[in-house]
């Protein structure tokens, strides 16, 4: 049944994610609302790259990285690879991230972003749900899951029960 809600989690982001994008471009073409002055407004803006425009125009390489994380992602859960709860729902929300940006990619080769940080960047709702997630599983594994960072062999995950 975890794998259920893990599921419908990311499945949930995407559509969260591909929703705000619609709303912007619907709304946010010519204009921009400041929520927070200097702080926080809404913008439409479009990137061919990743973070902070880096590698822009590799709309293919973004595509095919997108499509091996996600199928390995999904064969590392399903062989019982990835087992402790904290680590599968941060992977579920960065799949859900993925995939929501993934759309995107293939359909125009640009991500529509509409929250900026003025100091600092825009991005979108994906980009959220890849980014904190990412960093609270690598924190949940440097505080945590020793064993991950340990040299002994790993447990035998077929005896974790996720559920």
């Amino acid at each position: 049944m975890l794998y259920v809600f893990l599921t419908l989690f990311a499945a949930a982001i995407v559509a969260a994610d591909q929703w705000t994008k619609a709303l912007a471009a619907a709304q946010l073409t010519d204009t921009v609302d400041v929520l927070i002055p200097g702080w926080l407004e809404l913008r439409y803006t479009t990137n061919d790259g990743m973070a902070l425009s880096m590698l822009s125009g590799a709309r293919w390489l973004f595509v095919v990285v997108g499509v091996l994380f996600v199928a390995l992602v999904i064969w590392a859960v399903a062989k019982k690879h990835i087992t402790k709860k904290p680590e599968l729902w941060c992977i579920a929300a960065i799949v859900g991230g993925a995939i929501g940006n993934l759309i995107d990619r293939v359909a125009t080769g640009k991500v529509i972003d509409m929250i900026c940080v003025p100091w600092f960047s825009t991005f979108n709702v994906a980009d959220i749900f890849i980014t904190v997630p990412a960093v609270l599983l690598i924190l949940y594994i440097l505080i945590f899951d020793h064993e991950f960072l340990s040299d002994k062999p790993k447990k035998d995950a077929s005896h974790d029960d996720p559920a």
